[in-house]
């Protein structure tokens, strides 16, 4: 947008007026930099991942990112850094339901990461467009249904929001729950849909500054770490390696520029352009996982979407959430099926995106032969063209609990999921394992086990791990530095997780154990050699 100002001087006419840019008041003001700053300078550490630039203290670029947003024009000309591209793997322990069998398998996760000043370019930017669309979602009375990625939650987390959707179950009686995942999202998240989604959050169409941003987050370029320290045979970790605070330091070339001309010259940088075809037309889509805006934009491109499935909620009588790409929806079993449908019809057909078959779940909560509510099964007893879960007396092998936001529910009891404990005692053991080792390794000081570490990262004794929050969910109450917070008050986690200390110590000294003889039959065989 441009305003006329005219040059107030003896004898100017119109032809002295100048063009000059509106600043966009939607994205920056003194307020809303006020704001965002007050909480970027509560940080207490900074963030050390390496990049083409340098770790940053805030305080240091601060004034130039000021500058940067509250000048009209000047983001459009700012020159982002390619973004370094990881894959990060999970090993999760899963019930493979074609196989009626847990087994171990890994989810490869691509993570992106913007250089350190890219990362507060976007950071702000996130942080003001996130209070629009805040803003929106709750003047159009459908922001309980979105729950990931916003900062107006109170303080809110999983706990709550699992224990809201079991006490509803629970209250409502007997119901069925749809949960849905979207395959892929962020990687298939359609450009000109985005675009006019964020247009529609700032209720204009997107300015030079706003596109600029836009068009760093679609079409953007990305090296992988792995091909650029291969290309310059160079390594980040392993032994007598020194870890370097920038690739820039271990780069050939004199300056900044000659270093990325080297990366340009190696065919490392890679743009996306992801698209598909139809009607003689190119669609392309994908934003990187990763960047401190993109968990926001993958809010906005659903906006209506979500809209609709709530209202239509209100209309109907169910309840809708979404997590990011989970989708939850709780109705009458007589309206399962429809509702199923028509949510996987509307998102593939108008938001082109894909619900993954193989994932869908239909689970109905109903009372069982002894008068108590329980989850079943309700695509098994579809695929077998059964009339009830009690038919030849196999009721049990129906059951099913929901499983929501790292918590399952069998319609009695809240626990934790089976996968999140199996990956958190598989964590536990390597780390004794690495332990040991590095005590009866060649480096080591003492044969002695340092157990602090270990206790602080895998027992309740630590905080801000797995069984701190594990034991905070299983009780009542639990309190943290706002004062208090609703937990799940239940039993069953609790029993869960209560021999954690014992396996810990029992483990221990096993591999402990181990080590010590083999140390000891190494030491002798050394003395007998030397004789």
């Amino acid at each position: 947008m441009w305003i006329g100002e005219c040059i107030l001087c003896t004898g100017e006419s119109l032809k002295s007026m100048v063009l000059l840019p509106l600043k966009n008041e939607l994205i920056f003001s003194l307020d809303i930099w006020n704001e965002w700053l007050n909480k970027i300078e509560n940080r207490s550490s900074i963030k050390k991942y390496i990049h083409f630039d340098h770790p940053i203290e805030f305080s240091n670029k601060k004034e130039k990112l000021k500058k940067l947003f509250s000048t009209p024009g000047a983001i459009s000309k700012h020159s982002f850094l390619p973004l370094i591209k990881i894959i990060t793997k999970t090993p999760r322990y899963k019930y493979q339901e074609d196989l009626e069998r847990y087994s171990l398998e890994t989810k490869e996760r691509p993570i992106s990461f913007a250089s350190h000043f890219d990362t507060l370019v976007y950071g702000y930017y996130a942080f003001a467009l996130g209070k629009n669309y805040q803003k929106q979602i709750h003047s159009s009375g459908f922001s309980d249904s979105i729950l990931a990625y916003r900062t107006d939650l109170g303080g809110k987390c999983n706990i709550q929001f699992s224990k809201e959707v079991f006490e509803y179950i629970r209250n409502r009686g007997e119901c069925s729950a749809i949960a849905l995942d979207i395959k892929g999202y962020f990687d298939s998240i359609d450009h000109q849909i985005l675009k006019s989604m964020w247009a529609k959050v700032l209720g204009k169409t997107l300015d030079s500054d706003d596109y600029a941003i836009f068009k760093s987050l679609t079409k953007y370029s990305y090296i992988k770490q792995t091909t650029l320290l291969k290309h310059f045979d160079l390594s980040v970790r392993g032994k007598n390696v020194r870890r370097p605070t920038s690739y820039s330091n271990i780069i050939p070339g004199k300056t900044e520029a000659e270093k990325l001309s080297k990366v340009r010259e190696g065919n490392l940088i890679v743009t996306n352009k992801s698209y598909r075809e139809a009607d003689g037309k190119k669609f392309y889509y994908g934003v990187p996982q990763g960047s401190s805006l993109s968990a926001l934009l993958s809010n906005i491109y659903l906006i209506e979407f979500d809209e609709y499935m709530s209202h239509l909620g209100k209309k109907l009588n169910f309840l809708y959430r979404r997590y990011c790409d989970d989708i939850l929806i709780v109705c009458n079993t007589s309206d399962v099926l429809g509702l199923k449908d028509e949510t996987i019809r509307k998102i593939q057909e108008e938001f082109h995106l894909t619900i993954q078959s193989q994932k869908v779940e239909l689970i109905e909560f109903k009372r069982n032969s002894r008068n108590k509510l329980r989850g079943y099964n309700l695509t098994k007893l579809l695929a077998n063209n059964a009339t009830s879960y009690t038919e030849n007396n196999d009721e049990s092998s129906y059951y099913k609990s929901l499983q929501y936001l790292g918590f399952e529910f069998n319609g009695q009891k809240i626990l934790i999921r089976n996968s999140s404990l199996s990956r958190y005692f598989r964590k536990m053991r390597a780390r004794i394992v690495k332990s040991v080792g590095m005590a009866y390794g060649a480096k080591g000081h003492s044969d002695q086990v340092f157990k602090k570490q270990i206790f602080h990262r895998y027992t309740h004794l630590g905080k801000r791990n797995f069984l701190h929050y594990a034991y905070q969910a299983s009780q009542k109450s639990y309190r943290v530095s706002r004062g208090l917070k609703e937990g799940m008050d239940s039993p069953a986690i609790k029993k869960q997780i209560a021999r954690h200390f014992d396996v810990i110590l029992k483990s221990l000294s096993i591999k402990n154990r181990k080590r010590f003889l083999h140390k000891l039959k190494t030491d002798e065989g050394l003395k007998i050699k030397s004789v």
